[in-house]
């Protein structure tokens, strides 16, 4: 497994990030967009019409949402995050308008009432120690409805992953001091807690590798 360098202590300073994104980030957040649609489209069910009822966990100031909405029928998505300053941001883009809400919660203490066609989440598990992650993970499956889709991506520790982190710690260049890459069998095994894997993929063009799962949560479940 990676090992961190920083102390645990230190937490990654989102609204530093929010304010200075990463110019690389355009290229692979045009990417993984691309493969979420993708995966909307063919995993994603609706239970009512028109359209899905979408949930982004940790997706203040979302680079998602809009190809989402261009591109799927969307009665409904909500974006929850804990972080004010991305949220406000999102709310300058899209304020009060349907079928966009906003809440500022944290996955690990959700109060958010309503059951999702899907929900998904880009880099935000591996943000945890191993029971929050987790606990993190389980927690999309309570705003899920039975039989709804769960889409989670999150880095791993390939060989490619770990030898571009280096580079860019030794560059002094590296904003996730808490990022800890997992090994997709952490993931696997509490997703498979409340559904069923339909799918998975390492998604190696974002160089800093990432893994993407998509699950259907148990018919039965709560």
């Amino acid at each position: 497994m990676f090992k961190q360098r920083q102390p645990a202590s230190q937490v990654t300073d989102w609204n530093q990030y929010y304010r200075n994104i990463p110019a690389t980030a355009t290229v692979t957040r045009k990417y993984t967009a691309a493969m979420l649609v993708s995966m909307i489209r063919r995993y994603g069910v609706a239970s009512e019409t028109p359209g899905l009822s979408i949930v982004e966990i940790g997706g203040a100031n979302s680079c998602f949402i809009d190809p989402i909405l261009a591109a799927i029928g969307t009665r409904l998505y909500d974006v929850i995050d804990t972080n004010e300053f991305g949220l406000s941001l999102l709310a300058r883009r899209f304020g009060d308008t349907p079928p966009v809400g906003l809440f500022r919660q944290n996955v690990l203490d959700l109060s958010y009432q309503r059951k999702a066609d899907l929900v998904f989440s880009v880099g935000l598990v591996e943000h945890f120690a191993p029971p929050d992650t987790r606990k993190a993970i389980l927690a999309h499956f309570d705003v899920l409805r039975p039989g709804g889709t769960l889409i989670i991506t999150f880095p791993t520790p390939t060989l490619l992953y770990r030898v571009t982190r280096k580079l860019i710690e030794i560059c002094g260049m590296w904003k996730f001091p808490d990022e800890r890459p997992l090994l997709p069998d952490e993931v696997l095994t509490s997703i498979r807690e409340r559904g069923e894997i339909l799918y998975r993929k390492t998604l190696w063009p974002q160089i800093l590798t990432q893994h993407l799962v998509v699950a259907r949560k148990s018919a039965g479940g709560a």
